[in-house]
């Protein structure tokens, strides 16, 4: 009896637990007259490039962010990967929440999950899809790499606002790095194994010639390799249905 007993004691807190959410959170909708975004520092994550949700001390804030943005930081997606309505990234948005200053990125990306589908009816499904993409491949004269010396594999790191920096990192990694400066998803296609350690410095806005070189030539340039226009099959987050209007607080 005492077994069955804690087994339904164990079940009614399991269910009303229930997804991790934040302690407090507010969603409003934004009225900042710059409907621009940093994109830096804490809300980009230095090793792959895409967004983090920003988080100091449990503490969360997202201001002046679209739902698309909220949608790839909770989910830790790329831009190509969610699909969704026209408006995804045109509105905007402030999110401030709270919870355990222990809470982890991955904690809090389930809360930010949690708190999106209360807030605004966030409905999605993942699906493959044949989509365009980038091949990295050498490039004519061949590979530009120095091999790494260390035993000890690391990703590249994404140094804002255009640098990225290997050091006995794999071409694998540098393919998932470069998503963010191509704009697309990008699959290594080098056949280079083991790890390298390089430095890439390119344009943010390829149109900034003043600035320097396109991601594109740069990596030609410096590092002896070429992204390829391909077609891949790609993971995708659909946006089946969401509320412009955020519920309220």
């Amino acid at each position: 009896m005492r077994t069955s007993i804690a087994c339904i004691l164990l079940f009614a807190a399991s269910v009303q637990a229930g997804p991790p959410a934040f302690d407090v959170a507010s969603v409003k909708v934004s009225h900042a007259p710059d409907a621009a975004v940093q994109i830096g520092g804490n809300n980009t994550d230095m090793r792959s490039g895409r967004l983090r949700v920003p988080s100091a001390g449990g503490t969360v804030t997202m201001h002046n962010w679209s739902l698309g943005m909220c949608v790839m930081a909770a989910w830790d997606l790329g831009f190509s990967q969610v699909s969704g309505p026209s408006w995804l990234y045109a509105d905007r948005y402030d999110v401030d929440a709270k919870t355990l200053p222990t809470a982890t990125q991955a904690d809090v990306r389930q809360m930010l999950q949690t708190l999106l589908a209360e807030r605004f009816r966030l409905a999605t499904h993942h699906e493959t899809k044949e989509t365009a993409t980038y091949a990295l491949v050498i490039a004519k004269g061949g590979p530009k790499l120095r091999a790494s010396k260390g035993d000890q594999q690391l990703p590249v790191i994404f140094a804002p606002p255009s640098r990225l920096i290997g050091q006995g990192s794999s071409m694998e990694s540098l393919a998932m790095t470069l998503r963010r400066a191509a704009g697309r998803p990008v699959i290594d296609k080098t056949g280079l194994t083991g790890f390298w350690d390089f430095t890439l410095t390119y344009s943010p806005d390829e149109n900034a010639t003043d600035q320097g070189p396109s991601v594109f030539t740069a990596l030609q340039e410096q590092l002896g390799l070429r992204l390829m226009p391909d077609r891949s099959s790609v993971n995708v987050l659909v946006v089946d249905h969401a509320e412009r209007i955020p519920l309220p607080n």
